[in-house]
C-alpha cells in the first residue's frame, strides 16, 4: 500500500504534460527522467523488465540505475548522454537498442523510444521500454551461422587452391626442391630423362609456374613441401 501511495505521489509531482503521457495506456514499460537526470517515474512494467523496484530507483540518477551499454560493452547511459543532449537542443531522439543490467545481474537487450517534454527546468524524458532480447538472440545466432559458413567456404576454397599432384609428380617435385637435376632424378627414380621432363612439365602446369624455382616456392606456400 505504501508503495502504491509513493507511486501516486510521484505522478502528482510531475509536470502536467508529463503526467498526461504516463497516465496514457501503453503496453511498454515507462520511466521518466527529469532535467537533472533524476528518475521521477518508474512503472510496474519497468520493474518487471529490469527487476528494479520503483522505491529503489526514484530520486536516483538514471545513469547510476539503468547502466545501459552499447553493443561491444561501451557505456550508453552517462552524465551528458546523447539523448539528453538532443532533447536540450530541441531535436528528436530516434529509438535505439541498449543492453541493461537487471537486478539479478543479467545482461538484457531492450529497445527504447523517447518523448521529450519541455518545462521551465529543462526537458523531461519519457522513456518507453520494451524487451528486445529475443531479437538480439536471433541476430547473434544468424551471425554465428554466417561465421561457420564463412569458415567452411574458406576451407573449401583453400582445398580447391591446392593442385592435385600424383604421387610420382610429388616425388619429382621433392627432388627438384632438393636441387636434383633431371638426370639425377631419372637415376634415383629409375625413369628416363624424357619421362622426368614430362613430369616436370606437368608439375609446372599444375602450379601455374614458369620455372622450377617458382614451382618450388609455390609448392612451399601451399604446404606441398616442408619449408
Amino acid at each position: 500500500m505504501h508503495e502504491v501511495m509513493g507511486a501516486e505521489n510521484a505522478v502528482r509531482e510531475l509536470p502536467a504534460a508529463v503526467r498526461r503521457i504516463v497516465e496514457a495506456r501503453t503496453g511498454d514499460a515507462v520511466f521518466v527522467i527529469a532535467p537533472d537526470y533524476r528518475v521521477v517515474y518508474w512503472d510496474e512494467k519497468a520493474e518487471e523488465i529490469t527487476g528494479l523496484l520503483a522505491g529503489d530507483v526514484l530520486g536516483r540518477r538514471c545513469y547510476e540505475v539503468i547502466l545501459g551499454e552499447r553493443e561491444g560493452g561501451a557505456p550508453f547511459c552517462t552524465y551528458g548522454c546523447s539523448v539528453m543532449h538532443l532533447a536540450r537542443a530541441g531535436r528528436p531522439v530516434s529509438s535505439y537498442d541498449m543492453r541493461i543490467t537487471t537486478r539479478a545481474g543479467e545482461k538484457r537487450w531492450v529497445n527504447v523510444s523517447n518523448l521529450s517534454l519541455d518545462s521551465a527546468e529543462g526537458p523531461y524524458l519519457v522513456h518507453l521500454l520494451r524487451d528486445a532480447q529475443e531479437r538480439h538472440d536471433t541476430l547473434e545466432m544468424a551471425r554465428g551461422l554466417i561465421r561457420i559458413s564463412s569458415r567452411k567456404e574458406a576451407a573449401a576454397t583453400s582445398c580447391r587452391d591446392v593442385p592435385a599432384l600424383t604421387s610420382r609428380q610429388l616425388e619429382v617435385l621433392q627432388l627438384i626442391a632438393a636441387g636434383k637435376t633431371v638426370k639425377e632424378i631419372g637415376a634415383e627414380l629409375y625413369l628416363s630423362e624424357a619421362t622426368v621432363r614430362n613430369h616436370v612439365s606437368a608439375v609446372l602446369r599444375a602450379l601455374d609456374a614458369h620455372s622450377q624455382l617458382e614451382a618450388v616456392a609455390k609448392a612451399r606456400e601451399l604446404g606441398l613441401l616442408s619449408r
